[in-house]
């Protein structure tokens, strides 16, 4: 293959790898994103969010990134909060654990360009994946302990027997 042709191909392939994650992420039901599994756990170095902060400086960088959340029917914009009820929250949980495997997929999918490409352009394309997408991750690592220690506020407030 021409290297320019291969080039093109390449750009093509990663944009619908990029695409077909957020729609394949789209397509899962809410529900697996409500349980807290492995690959969503927060580590104990993440400190909740201020490793992120910290070392990243995330909260500089953060908004100059898209928001593609609500880009299929049904999705869910993350951008900034639009509600503050438990149901809410446990939602805006939830997407950000969706949002995130939507950024970890383009990772494993970067594998294929093995099967098509020579070793020496292929052995690039997880790096290239993980150089993309780890910004987008880290803002949902980020977010999520922060709305999660929101949520247990809100839903104890609610749960709290009310005064006469």
């Amino acid at each position: 293959m021409l290297p320019a042709v291969r080039v093109g191909v390449i750009a093509v392939t990663w944009v619908a790898i990029q695409i077909g994650s957020g729609f394949i992420a789209h397509r899962i039901p809410l529900s697996w994103f409500q349980k807290e599994r492995f690959l969503f756990r927060t580590r104990r170095f993440e400190r909740g969010g201020a490793f992120y902060r910290r070392v990243f400086r995330i909260h500089r960088w953060k908004r100059l990134l898209p928001e593609a959340g609500a880009t299929f029917s049904g999705g869910f914009a993350k951008r900034s909060l639009a509600g503050a009820g438990p149901d809410y929250l446990k939602r805006f949980v939830a997407e950000t654990r969706r949002a995130e495997l939507t950024h970890w997929l383009p990772l494993l999918f970067s594998l294929t360009f093995f099967l098509w490409n020579p070793p020496e352009v292929a052995v690039w394309m997880p790096l290239f994946a993980l150089v993309v997408n780890a910004p987008f991750i880290m803002v949902q690592r980020n977010n999520r302990p922060r709305l999660q220690r929101a949520a247990r506020e809100v839903a104890q407030h609610f749960t709290r027997p009310q005064s006469p």
